[in-house]
C-alpha cells in the first residue's frame, strides 16, 4: 500500500499550453525498500523490492497533452491542469483544481472513463463528452480529453484499486457516468480474469463500489476492433484493390504478444458491434506443397517443446514469440546454418523477435523464420476471411504486424500467396478488402468509442444487451491465467 500511495509521486502535469513538467519521484525507491524491510524481508530482498518499486515508478507517467481546441471538435483536448498532492496521491485540499470546476458536468455533457488494461500496465482516460455530439465514421469518437494516466499493475492489488486511485485524484467532485474497461482476458457476463495476472474484474461490482452509472468490461482486442471504425484512409495501407461493402461484416486480426481476433456486425441502423474471438487458440494447421514437410516438422518440434501436449495453438507460430519458436526450430534442425554471433545475441536477448528481424538476410535462418511466419499468418488471415466473409474489410493490426509491414506489401510473397490459397473458394478472397493498420493506439481509440456509445445508450435508458451482466461470476467459472492452469506460460500451448 505504501508503494501504491507512492505512485502518485510520479506525474506529468499538463500545462494550459500543452507543456509538461516532471514531478520528481525520488522517494519511491526508498519507500519501497522501507515497506519491504518493515514487512520483515531480508536486506537483500528489501533491496530487490525497492528496485522493483523504482522501476515501476519510472514506468508511471501521466501523459497530459493539452491543446486549446474547440469542444465540438473530434477528439479535442481541453487545456486542463490538475494539481496532485505528491505524497498521498490525492487532490491537495489547499489547491484549486481547474478540471473539477471548469469542466464539471452540466445538462448537455457527461464524463466517460475508458481504460486500456494490459497485463503489466493500465492506461486510464477521462473524456468530457457532449451528449449531442455525433459519432462520425472514420473519425475518432467525440470528447475532450481531461486526464490520462498510466499505472504499473504491480503496485496495486486490483484493477478497481487503480481506478479508485485515479478517480480520487481527478474526479472527487464529478464521477464518470459510464466506463469501458478493455482488459487482457476472456470476458464472461461482464467479468473476466486477466490472462497473465490473477486479477478478477467484475464490471457490475466496480460500478457499485465506485459510484459509476454503468461499467462495461470488454476484451482488449475487442477494443481494437472498435478502433477500426475510427480509421481514416491515411491511417491504413490497402493491400488489395477491393472496395468495402457497407453493412457487411468486419474482421480484425493482429499478431503481437499473442494473436488477437475479433469481428464486427452491423445492426439495422448501420452501427457496428464488436464481438470477441479466441481464434488465436485454434490449432496450428501445417501447410506445404506436395511432400514438403517443414511445417509438419515444426508442429512436432513445438509439441515436444510445450510438454508433449496433443495440440499447438496458431499463436505459437503467428506472434512475436511465435517468430522465436520458428527460429529455434530451424536452429535445432539446421545447426550447420546457425550464425553463431547472431545466435548469441538472440540468446542474450531472452527471445527477442527483433533480433531475428534485424538479421534476416537472404538465405539466413532468420529470413526463413520470417518466411514461415508470414506464410502461416497469411493462411490464418485467409481462414478468417472465408469463415466470416468480411466484405466491409479485414484489418491487420498488432505491434508485430506494424514492425514487419514489408511482408504484406509483396503481392507474390509468402503472406499473400498463403492468404489467397484456399482451393476452390479462393475467389471469395478477391472480394475481401484487406488493410494493414498503421496506428498503434487502436485499443485506446476503441475503448473511447465504445464508452461514448455506452454513454448514449445509458442516457437514453437503453438496457444492457447481456441478460446476465448484473450477475457476478464465480472465480472458478472464469478462464484462469496461464500460470495457474499450466504452471507457467511455457508449459502448454493454451
Amino acid at each position: 500500500e505504501a508503494w501504491q500511495a507512492s505512485s502518485a509521486s510520479l506525474a506529468l502535469i499538463g500545462s494550459k499550453r500543452g507543456g509538461a513538467s516532471l514531478v520528481p519521484a525520488a522517494p519511491v525507491a526508498g519507500l519501497g525498500r522501507g515497506a519491504a524491510e518493515a514487512a520483515g524481508l531480508s536486506s537483500a530482498s528489501a533491496h530487490a523490492m525497492a528496485a522493483i518499486a523504482a522501476a515501476a515508478a519510472a514506468a508511471t507517467t501521466l501523459v497530459f497533452s493539452a491543446h486549446s481546441q474547440q469542444e465540438g471538435s473530434v477528439g479535442g483536448r481541453g487545456g486542463v491542469r490538475c494539481e496532485v498532492d505528491q505524497s498521498l496521491g490525492r487532490h491537495n485540499p489547499n489547491q484549486q483544481c481547474e478540471a473539477c470546476h471548469s469542466h464539471a458536468e452540466d445538462e448537455g455533457h457527461r464524463w466517460v472513463l475508458s481504460a486500456d488494461c494490459g497485463g503489466t500496465t493500465t492506461r486510464l482516460q477521462i473524456y468530457r463528452v457532449a451528449l449531442d455530439a455525433p459519432i462520425v465514421e472514420k473519425q475518432v469518437a467525440p470528447g475532450i480529453l481531461l486526464f490520462e494516466e498510466k499505472f504499473p499493475n504491480l503496485m496495486f492489488k486490483s484493477l478497481e484499486d487503480i481506478i479508485a486511485n485515479f478517480l480520487n485524484r481527478h474526479c472527487r467532485d464529478t464521477k464518470p457516468t459510464v466506463a469501458v474497461l478493455a482488459v487482457a482476458g476472456i470476458v464472461t457476463n461482464n467479468c473476466c480474469r486477466y490472462t497473465n495476472l490473477d486479477w478478477v474484474v467484475d464490471g457490475g461490482q466496480i460500478a457499485k463500489d465506485l459510484g459509476i452509472g454503468r461499467v462495461e468490461v470488454i476484451n482488449d482486442f475487442v477494443a481494437q476492433g472498435y478502433g477500426t471504425l475510427t480509421l481514416n484512409d491515411e491511417e491504413v495501407e490497402k493491400l488489395n484493390d477491393v472496395q468495402p461493402r457497407r453493412g457487411s461484416p468486419i474482421a480484425c486480426i493482429g499478431a503481437g504478444t499473442g494473436l488477437g481476433q475479433c469481428f464486427l456486425i452491423s445492426d439495422a441502423s448501420g452501427d457496428y458491434r464488436c464481438y470477441p474471438s479466441e481464434g488465436g487458440h485454434a490449432e496450428f494447421a501445417p501447410r506445404g506443397e506436395g511432400s514438403e514437410d517443414t511445417q509438419l516438422e515444426l508442429l512436432k518440434y513445438l509439441k515436444v517443446k510445450f510438454s508433449g501436449w496433443n495440440r499447438i495453438s496458431i499463436e505459437r507460430v503467428v506472434s512475436g514469440k511465435g517468430i522465436c519458436n520458428v527460429y529455434e526450430f530451424l536452429a535445432y534442425t539446421f545447426p550447420q546454418r546457425v550464425d553463431k554471433t547472431m545466435h548469441r545475441e538472440f540468446l542474450k536477448s531472452q527471445g527477442n523477435a527483433g533480433v531475428i528481424a534485424k538479421n534476416a538476410t537472404e538465405g539466413s535462418l532468420c529470413q526463413e523464420a520470417l518466411d514461415i511466419f508470414a506464410s502461416c499468418y497469411g493462411a490464418q488471415c485467409g481462414s478468417m476471411a472465408i469463415q466470416l466473409m468480411p466484405f466491409r474489410g479485414l484489418f491487420i493490426t498488432g505491434g508485430v504486424s506494424k514492425k514487419l509491414a514489408h511482408i504484406f506489401a509483396d503481392q507474390h510473397g509468402e503472406f499473400m500467396s498463403a492468404y489467397t490459397d484456399k482451393g476452390r473458394v479462393s475467389p471469395l478472397l478477391e472480394q475481401v478488402p484487406l488493410f494493414l493498420v498503421k496506428n498503434d493506439d487502436m485499443g485506446q481509440r476503441g475503448a473511447h468509442l465504445r464508452a461514448v456509445r455506452l454513454l448514449k445508450e445509458h442516457v437514453s435508458g437503453q438496457e444492457q444487451d447481456c441478460r446476465h451482466c448484473s450477475e457476478s461470476m464465480d472465480r472458478e467459472h472464469l478462464v484462469a491465467p496461464r500460470s495457474l492452469v499450466y504452471g507457467g506460460e511455457g508449459s502448454s500451448d493454451a
